[in-house]
C-alpha cells in the first residue's frame, strides 16, 4: 500500500531555518540480534582455539613443560644481558661517575671549578703521550757466593 503525501510529511521535521529531516527509525531487534550472533561466534571461537592449544601442548610436551634451565636468571648468559633496562644499574653507575669527575674539574685552590680548554687539555695530552713517564727501576738480584745456593724466586 502507498502512503500518501501527508503521511510521507509527518515524518519530516523542519528544523529552526527551514533544514528538513527525516527522522531516524532503527529497527533495534536486528541489531540486537546481530550483536548476540557476534558474540556467540566469537565464544564458539575461544572455546575452539583453547582445545586445539591444549591439544597441541598435550602431543608436543606429554611429560609437561621442561625443567627450568640452570643458566635462567644469571646477570649475563653468553654475552647478552638478560636483565631489563630498567633494572640494569651498571651504565648508570658507570656514567655517574664519569659526570661527578667532570663536575668537579680541577684548581689550584680548593672548592674552585676550573676547567682546561680544549687546547690546553690537547697540550697535555701531547705532552703525555711525548714524554712518558720514566719506567721504574728493576730491582737488583742478590748476588751469591760460590758455596752457596740462590734463593728461592718470590711470587
Amino acid at each position: 500500500m502507498k502512503k500518501t503525501q501527508v503521511e510521507l510529511e509527518s515524518r519530516v521535521i523542519v528544523g529552526a531555518h527551514g533544514v528538513a529531516a527525516e527522522e531516524d527509525h532503527l529497527v533495534m531487534g536486528k541489531v540486537v540480534g546481530v550483536g548476540v550472533g557476534a558474540l556467540a561466534i566469537f565464544a564458539v571461537g575461544i572455546v575452539w582455539a583453547y582445545t586445539i592449544q591444549v591439544r597441541t601442548m598435550a602431543d608436543i610436551q606429554p611429560e609437561g613443560p621442561p625443567p627450568r634451565p640452570a643458566a635462567m636468571g644469571q646477570y649475563e648468559v653468553g654475552i647478552v644481558n638478560q636483565r631489563l633496562f630498567e633494572q640494569d644499574w651498571h651504565a648508570v653507575d658507570k656514567i655517574s661517575g664519569q659526570d661527578q669527575a667532570l663536575r668537579a674539574g680541577w684548581g689550584n685552590e680548593p672548592g674552585v671549578k676550573q676547567h682546561p680548554g680544549i687546547d690546553d687539555a690537547m697540550k697535555t695530552v701531547i705532552e703525555q703521550k711525548r714524554n712518558p713517564p720514566p719506567a721504574p727501576t728493576p730491582t737488583p738480584t742478590p748476588e751469591t757466593t760460590p758455596g752457596q745456593t740462590p734463593p728461592a724466586p718470590q711470587q
